[in-house]
């Protein structure tokens, strides 16, 4: 899934994405941890494969796996989760913008990635300058809402890039408070 067993590659998303629309059973591989079967459970994946589910088992002893093996409910507490909710959400925004469409804008004290940066503030290094870029987002996603309402195609395309923008830049500023928090956690 990742070259980084603890970070669950997000660009996924659109491939699991494109074979659900398909209707073709996916099979992803290399879930290793809890928190990539907890994020592959939110995407409502059917099959993993790796670590997470087991070591390569000898012949004679698959029978056995199969009959006692239960799946891990995975890390409920894992920002992959709420960030996976948050950029539906920020896909459905543009999504908005660019076609004209309906979406529901989500309030920010709603959005699961504000409760998990609230929870972990105290662990998290520059938890301020994330929860500021966060609320910028949604603050392009409402006013997304009201312009595609009433404004001008070109009003649209600035703000769809303002949130591509500060979009990114939470996204990197969040792998990169989580991956300090997860070091001083092992230090």
């Amino acid at each position: 899934m990742s070259e980084n067993a603890h970070t669950p590659d997000l660009t996924i998303a659109p491939l699991i994405n494109l074979g659900m629309g398909m209707n073709v059973i996916i099979t992803v591989e290399g879930v290793e941890t809890e928190e990539h079967i907890a994020l592959l459970r939110e995407m409502e994946v059917d099959y993993l494969q790796g670590y997470a589910i087991a070591r390569p088992l000898e012949a004679e002893a698959v029978a056995d796996f199969v009959h006692t093996f239960v799946l891990g409910t995975g890390d409920a507490d894992t920002p992959l989760l709420a960030l996976y909710q948050h950029l539906g959400w920020v896909h459905a925004a543009e999504g908005s913008a660019m076609n004209h469409g309906d979406y529901e804008h989500v309030d920010l004290a709603a959005c699961p990635i504000t409760a998990w940066l609230h929870t972990h503030a105290p662990e998290l290094p520059g938890v301020e300058a994330l929860l500021a870029e966060h609320e910028v987002v949604h603050a392009l996603g409402r006013e997304i809402l009201q312009v595609r309402q009433s404004g001008t195609r070109e009003e649209l395309h600035r703000l769809l890039g303002q949130l591509h923008e500060h979009g990114y830049r939470f996204q990197e500023g969040l792998g990169r408070a989580v991956r300090a928090m997860r070091d001083n956690a092992a230090a």
